[in-house]
């Protein structure tokens, strides 16, 4: 077992000629584990927004990976931006003995363990880890000695008979604790050849289906022949294939889910059960090889090829190796100028338009630019590029609203705006068809009737669709006109949408011999609705107010969109998923939650966010979303809810502020037991600083285009004043005190201070599994520091690491935190509030069995509950643990059950302080 008897299984793979903006797991991977040399693999993984980074040195004597050689058989994609990952084979194991009994010991050295029935159940024989079900509706689970947060695993399965009946399910496990587990698997169908595939959330023998699909398109099974199982799980996604692995792989994952119930690390295996009303004859076998665990390092983009050629001694002839630099995709996003899109640009723009003029050109502009292949918008007559702040907006609704838009084209004045659309935006529209755009019409001031939206449709029933405002009807309809002129009306309003910037939406679409309409989306369906008969046509051309009428206010519109779809995707409000109802694009997402709008940024730029959902309670709501970059409009959600933005998988990550309270420990290091290698010095282990670096006891917070608020840590402030800002885009005035208050917490906890700390796994390989079960966020507690430190375990905060991997190399340096700040009170908990100024009333030695606590009289007493009782103190820096307090005046009498919990020996004289070992701290 590794490191003592095999070199450290990495494995280096790239997606070369990968399409970057389709999902990764349709990523087609070669593998350049042969081609590694001795030098090691660097990892550096940051925090947003820095960019994760990775060096990986290959060997190239065949010039396969040399940039731009049209000889490699992977040319031309030895390119930039080709995705790379680099994977750690945990373990794996080929079956390639004979047990009884059991399932042995894997050839990676882990233990495989049998539970639910007989032993005689298991047994590995003929290549395969065999499953015996001898009766219907029994469980046969063997799990590794492993403890995975994160993980890939593929197993080949194959059953003993084609089931009759009901089914034989087998598949593979994740984080199984004993009783919790997920298991996405594999089922064979009884009374033909079909296969399914089901994510299913285990509690003991309860099971929860999370995700179907029945059946796998043209995939069958038959007895004796294996298929090979792919499934993955990795923070909250969970994901599976299933293929005969005689043929190639399918490109994407075939069934996904998400889910946040399971979170912390367990074992990895295989489970496998026989469905009640099976008819088999029994016993029925779940065959089981090719089993593998894989956990990913490293996960981007290449930036860098760097080629060296060093002579070999003979004539002609060089020795070559490629060091290749990639980033996460960051690095990508950040590139070259950040465009500040719009809130309204930002969402239509990701929801997919054919063809979409934003219509927030510069003043002087003589056209509206498009975002899609389509031509400009050609404007005509008189017009005016507005800017939001400079258009009159007939609602005082917007004086506490922000528009969602940069600039609006003011066509006041008998202006007209149309474009002819391509061929293959027609095409897309033959069969349906919507538009959406934002406009400010004055009705009472509209010299005559407006066509807020004219659609040309040639060849088709109906050739020309206007969506017009009727000034002498006070109402909005949609006509129709056939090739002769004649129109008819398909919808009223009875009304007119008014107010000010409004989103006016209508589509048309064919069924059978009907042409539908509909006007007005709301949570996702159209408030009215006509139809037709006749045959459709695509979208030739597009215009607004074609009919040049005038007003004597302004007349803005913008964001003019096509869809190839019956309804517009983008909605002007809906509920959230905590009920509360939020503002969209074009009132700039006004009091969306953080967490919300931090995946909602990613997904329209097309980046994959793994963003759980947070507690109701926790919820941070923002103010408006300004025009911004991602990375400007990101760092402000995360700002606001305080949580933890990083790279993984090729995407982002986020550890939500609410999921940093009172974590449990990832990963233990006894400092009496680390063993040394040559990795890392001895001054390095444990080398802290005190300084004042976090130090902040003093925060002003100001809420973006609102009022502020400051919290003070009065009895922090003998070391100094140590004050910082920052502005916030939050909802709320209210939330402001609490934000500070958070921030002067944060900053009030004094502890010594590491620039790094090193974890040397080839020295003490008894961590790996619990150090790849830690991602950014996670805690890892050092306890039985040398005697000289300061008594009690280091606490601590993982924020990044460097990870260096070679062939009996692995050595982490992760940056740390301190983990104290995360600790807040919780019903039932073990923190306490204390008196304030809480002393001894008299000296106690160190041996002292009762302690005498003196509290000032407006602080209120010590509790004497029995059901408060242990009670942890800490008496001078002494951790004592009391099992009553007694007395109903200053002083009282505490009962001691320990002292020198955390190594402290010493007496104490009158006067010393005494507070809670864990004070009640009030999360934000």
């Amino acid at each position: 077992m590794w490191p003592d008897d095999r070199d450290l299984p990495v494995e280096v793979e790239a997606a070369f000629g990968a399409t970057l903006t389709a999902d990764p797991g349709t990523w087609a991977w070669t593998d350049l584990t042969s081609r590694l040399r001795a030098n090691p693999i660097t990892v550096r993984q940051n925090v947003f927004p820095t960019p994760s980074t990775c060096s990986v040195t290959l060997h190239n004597d065949d010039g396969a990976l040399t940039p731009l050689h049209p000889m490699s058989p992977y040319w031309p994609n030895v390119d930039l931006g080709t995705p790379l990952r680099v994977r750690l084979r945990r373990a794996e194991d080929t079956f390639a003995r004979t047990v009884s009994n059991e399932w042995g010991t894997t050839e990676s050295g882990h233990v495989w363990t049998s539970s639910s029935g007989a032993l005689s159940n298991y047994a590995v024989t003929g290549g395969a880890g065999r499953h015996t079900h001898a009766a219907v509706n029994a469980v046969r689970r063997t799990t590794l000695n492993t403890s995975l947060l994160d993980c890939e695993q593929t197993v080949d399965v194959a059953p003993s008979a084609l089931l009759t009946g009901a089914a034989l399910v087998t598949g593979l496990v994740f984080r199984f604790d004993g009783t919790n587990f997920y298991w996405l698997r594999c089922e064979m169908k009884a009374g033909g050849t079909g296969v399914m595939l089901k994510i299913t959330r285990a509690a003991g023998v309860s099971f929860t289906d999370l995700a179907v699909l029945d059946p796998v398109p043209g995939l069958a099974y038959a007895a004796n022949t294996y298929l090979r199982v792919r499934a993955s799980v990795v923070g909250t996604k969970l994901a599976i294939k299933v293929w005969n692995p005689a043929g190639p792989e399918p490109s994407g994952w075939q069934l996904t889910a998400t889910d946040n119930t399971l979170t912390t690390a367990g074992a990895t295996g295989v489970q496998s059960w026989l469905v009640v009303g099976n008819t088999n004859t029994l016993p029925v076998y779940a065959y089981h090889r090719n089993y593998a665990v894989r956990v990913e390092r490293f996960a981007g983009y290449a930036d860098q090829w760097k080629p060296t050629y060093l002579p070999t001694g003979e004539v002609g002839n060089m020795s070559s190796a490629v060091e290749v630099t990639c980033s996460g995709v960051l690095r990508r996003i950040q590139q070259g100028a950040r465009d500040p899109e719009s809130p309204m640009r930002r969402t239509i723009r990701a929801a997919g338009p054919v063809a979409y003029w934003p219509l927030e050109d510069g003043a002087t502009s003589q056209q509206g630019g498009a975002i899609t292949n389509a031509p400009p918008l050609r404007v005509t007559g008189a017009s005016q590029f507005v800017a939001i702040e400079d258009t009159v907006l007939q609602s005082g609704s917007f004086l506490y609203l922000q528009a969602g838009t940069l600039a609006l084209l003011n066509l006041a004045g008998g202006g007209t705006v149309s474009a002819a659309l391509p061929s293959d935006v027609t095409k897309a529209t033959a069969t349906a068809w919507a538009v959406s755009l934002v406009a400010a019409p004055d009705y009472l001031t509209a010299a005559a009737d407006i066509v807020l939206a004219e659609v040309n449709t040639p060849g088709g029933t109906y050739v020309k669709w206007q969506l017009i405002y009727r000034k002498t009807l006070l109402r909005e309809q949609i006509v129709a006109y056939d090739q002769s002129g004649a129109a008819t009306t398909v919808i009223d309003s009875g009304g007119v949408t008014g107010g000010s910037i409004v989103s006016y939406d209508f589509g048309v679409w064919q069924s059978g011999g009907t042409i539908n309409v509909g006007y007005l989306t709301f949570t996702g369906s159209y408030y009215l609705t006509g139809s037709l008969s006749g045959t459709l046509t695509g979208v030739a051309s597009v215009g607004l107010n074609t009919t040049r009428t005038t007003q004597n206010t302004q007349l803005p519109f913008g964001h003019l969109a096509v869809w190839a779809a019956q309804r517009t995707p983008v909605q002007p409000a809906s509920p959230d998923v905590y009920g509360r109802v939020v503002l969209g694009s074009l009132d700039s997402w006004q009091r969306e939650a953080a967490t919300i709008r931090l995946a909602r940024l990613f997904a329209e730029n097309s980046v994959s966010a793994d963003v759980p959902a947070v507690p109701a309670l926790a919820v941070q709501r923002m103010g408006s979303q300004p025009a911004g970059s991602l990375i400007d409009l990101a760092q402000e959600c995360v700002d606001v809810d305080g949580g933890t933005l990083y790279e993984r998988s090729f995407g982002v990550a986020y550890l939500p502020r609410a999921d940093r309270y009172n974590q449990p420990a990832d990963l233990t290091v006894d400092l009496a037991t680390l063993r040394r290698s040559d990795q890392t010095s001895a001054t390095d282990v444990l080398a802290p600083t005190y300084d004042d670096q976090l130090i902040r006891n003093q925060w002003k917070v100001d809420r973006r285009n609102g009022s502020f608020a400051i919290d003070v840590d009065v009895d922090s402030q003998r070391r100094g004043v140590y004050s910082d800002s920052v502005e916030l885009n939050l909802a709320y005035d209210a939330d402001l005190i609490d934000q500070a208050s958070w921030r002067v917490h944060l900053g009030g906890v004094v502890d010594l201070r590491e620039d790094s700390v090193p974890v040397d796994l080839a020295a003490n390989p008894g961590m790996v599994d619990g150090w790849l079960s830690c991602r950014v966020g996670a805690r890892v507690v050092r306890i039985n520091p040398p005697a000289q430190y300061r008594p009690g375990a280091l606490d601590r905060i993982v924020m990044g690491w460097t990870e260096t991997l070679g062939p009996r190399q692995w050595l982490v340096r992760f940056d740390p935190e301190p983990a104290q700040p995360w600790d807040v009170a919780v019903a039932d908990g073990p923190q306490r509030v204390a008196p304030t100024g809480a002393t001894l009333a008299a000296s106690a030695t160190a041996a002292a069995t009762t302690l005498s606590l003196a509290t000032v009289g407006s602080s209120g007493l010590w509790t004497t509950k029995a059901a408060s009782f242990p009670l942890d103190l800490d008496v001078n820096g002494e951790r004592v643990t009391v099992s009553a307090i007694t007395g109903t005046s200053s002083p009282q009498t505490a009962t001691v059950a320990a002292r020198s919990v955390n190594g402290v020996v010493k007496a104490h004289p009158a006067g010393a302080p005494v507070t809670v070992w864990q004070p009640a701290v009030i999360a934000l």
